[in-house]
């Protein structure tokens, strides 16, 4: 009996890990600083490219964080082809001043939906690249950065 309970969950375990579709990526800045010239790079794979992949940004500062929002230039290419280039804004403040980024303490977690049902044309080795567009050159508490790409189901 004791055999059959650690063969379930060792196959309850194998669907679980089999079943992600999350590709998750992470960056983190030296002394939470980002400067223009500093691009960020994710490579991720695209093995389907029939199902929709959502994706989605996270963006951690500091208390030092200077401005309300931010700009973002991103880049998805595969191989010499870019698939998408586009410039995003998004509120890091209210008009109030108030953080709107989940955390308690010095650093505020950011969120973003950046593109939903994207239909990569091409399998395989794909590159995100992601500059800040503000219009400091070194970007004062700017922690962390991440990209996240799951299929839709």
């Amino acid at each position: 009996m004791k055999s059959f309970k650690l063969y379930l969950y060792f196959l309850c375990l194998l669907c679980v890990l089999s079943c992600n579709n999350n590709q998750v990526f992470l960056h983190s800045f030296n002394e939470n600083n980002w400067d223009y010239r500093d691009s960020v790079m994710f490579f991720f794979n695209i093995d389907n490219t029939i199902k929709p992949y959502n994706l989605s940004l996270f963006f951690r500062n500091t208390l030092d964080y200077p401005y309300r929002n931010i700009y973002f230039f991103v880049e998805i290419r595969c191989g010499d082809n870019v698939f998408l280039y586009d410039t995003l804004q998004y509120s890091i403040t209210n008009k109030y001043g108030q953080w709107l980024g989940r955390g308690m303490g010095y650093k505020k977690d950011n969120y973003f939906e950046f593109e939903e049902n994207v239909i990569f044309q091409n399998k395989g080795k794909h590159r995100f690249t992601i500059k800040h567009g503000m219009r400091e050159n070194q970007l004062m508490g700017a922690s962390e950065l991440g990209f996240k790409i799951q299929i839709n189901d």
